[in-house]
């Protein structure tokens, strides 16, 4: 399985990446532009999203990941994992075609428990197509 952790703090990054290596491939960016043009060569199985970040906001990146050409990363699973708890931007998130939002710090087993639930949910929506 690959993942892709999009978040500017480097701290961040390090503890999403040790958290999850054992189960996922992980690759890393800085910003949501740099995920974007990630997205736009390589697919991946979910994408844990930032929201406030440099250059590109996570809002903003997953906007247009959802209205990307790239079909195989349309219904990637995109969960938020961010320190904001404003209503405002959970929604403006959602509202960009966030699947969910998590506030950091965040449970890695709560993490984990997420994760698998959109996996299933992609590998239904699969089935269904095929």
């Amino acid at each position: 399985m690959k993942l892709l952790v999009v978040d500017d703090n480097p701290i961040n990054q390090k503890f999403l990446f040790y958290s999850l290596k054992k189960l996922f491939e992980i690759e890393l960016a800085n910003n949501g532009l740099e995920a974007v043009n990630i997205l736009d060569d390589k697919s991946f199985d979910v994408v844990l999203m930032d929201l406030m970040m440099p250059i590109m906001d996570g809002a903003e990146a997953t906007l247009r990941i959802r209205e990307s050409d790239n079909h195989n990363n349309k219904h990637i699973p995109i969960i938020f994992v961010t320190t904001n708890d404003f209503e405002n931007e959970r929604i403006r998130c959602m509202k960009s075609g966030a699947d969910d939002y998590l506030i950091k710090p965040v449970n890695i087993d709560n993490l984990l428990t997420t994760i698998d639930f959109y996996l299933k949910q992609k590998q239904e929506l699969l089935k269904e197509v095929v």
